[in-house]
């Protein structure tokens, strides 16, 4: 009897064994699945903000919440240009502070908080480029006071603005006359505009992101319409004046209209567009050099000229364009950890 019953619990013993392999590497076991990490899973806020749908706008998190100020609607024909200021203090519930600031409506403008303040800069301001240097500030969204009409730096779009070392920055941008700029400038007061350089070592561009990183201020992509090419270069600089090329082409695809945060120690890049391409990819990078892609696909949907900020400690990605869709302006709001 025992020499029959030996190989039957061998048998069952490799039975066994083949079948708990198999459950080790099935390909639904968590961490196969795709990823998991900080930033690759994006929840939905909201589908539709009352903000209504929009792209070109800009937004800052300001007194505990989250702004939404201007932009433009392009699904219509002519494009609607907003100057309406909406915050959040959650993503999901918007609500309207003013339908008409003091600006005139705008898009591609930059904003900035300095001093306590919101601030708006520049901008387009029709359908057939108009485009303004003007200057704004806000205490509380409402009220909007026009710090000056003609900033020292010449009317354009598509420029960034930070913050950094005590004072406003305005960097780069483009305007239909001179095209694209490399230029760099700063403020203490919003009135009197100092030029650090008319030609700053990275080549002239707009639709770019600029951040405050590690004590130092970065340009990251955009577009030089001279050359007709979107760039993946990242620049760095202490002083506004000397910039040093941390890398000329970035793990991520050349891009423009993209965003940038920093979040977890880290610097991102959220989405964008390249040669008539949306993405909705993601990358980060702990020194401007190195880069890796936390996904190729996030959930929010492949868009550009939306907006990101950081907020509650959570990355948020805010309304956008995706021109290949019938509804192509979004309203939605995404947060990611």
């Amino acid at each position: 009897m025992k020499k029959f019953l030996i190989p039957i619990l061998i048998l069952i013993a490799v039975l066994t064994s083949f079948s708990c392999s198999k459950k080790k590497t099935s390909p639904t076991s968590p961490g196969v699945t795709g990823p998991t990490g900080p930033g690759s899973l994006w929840t939905l806020a909201t589908a539709s903000a009352a903000f209504g749908a929009r792209t070109s706008h800009s937004s800052v998190v300001f007194n505990n919440a989250v702004w939404v100020i201007g932009g433009t609607y392009y699904n219509g024909t002519p494009a609607t240009y907003y100057s309406d200021v909406w915050n959040s203090g959650d993503g999901t519930t918007w609500s309207q502070v003013t339908g008409t600031a003091g600006f005139i409506p705008r898009m591609g403008h930059a904003s900035v908080v300095y001093n306590n303040l919101m601030w708006v800069l520049g901008g387009d301001t029709s359908n057939t480029g108009t485009f303004v240097n003007d200057v704004w500030s806000s205490g509380d969204g409402r009220t909007w006071t026009q710090v000056t009409g003609t900033a020292g730096f010449s009317p354009r779009y598509f420029h960034t603005s930070v913050s950094y070392n005590n004072k406003m920055w305005v960097i780069a941008g483009y305007n239909y006359n001179a095209y694209e700029y490399n230029d760099v400038w700063n403020t203490t007061d919003g009135i009197a505009w100092t030029q650090v350089t008319g030609t700053a070592a990275f080549a002239p561009r707009h639709s770019h992101t600029s951040v405050v990183f590690n004590n130092k201020m970065w340009v990251i992509g955009g577009l030089n319409y001279n050359t007709g090419n979107d760039t993946s270069d990242v620049w760095y600089s202490s002083d506004g004046l000397s910039w040093t090329q941390a890398t000329g082409a970035a793990g991520f695809i050349a891009r423009d209209s993209h965003t940038s945060v920093v979040y977890n120690n880290r610097i991102w890049v959220i989405a964008g567009f390249y040669a008539g391409n949306f993405l909705n990819d993601i990358w980060s990078s702990v020194d401007g050099i190195t880069w890796t892609q936390v996904t190729s696909a996030a959930d929010f949907g492949a868009r550009a000229w939306h907006t990101s900020v950081v907020f509650n400690n959570k990355m948020w990605v805010i309304a956008g364009e995706n021109y290949y869709n019938t509804n192509y302006d979004y309203n939605d709001v995404w947060w990611a950890q």
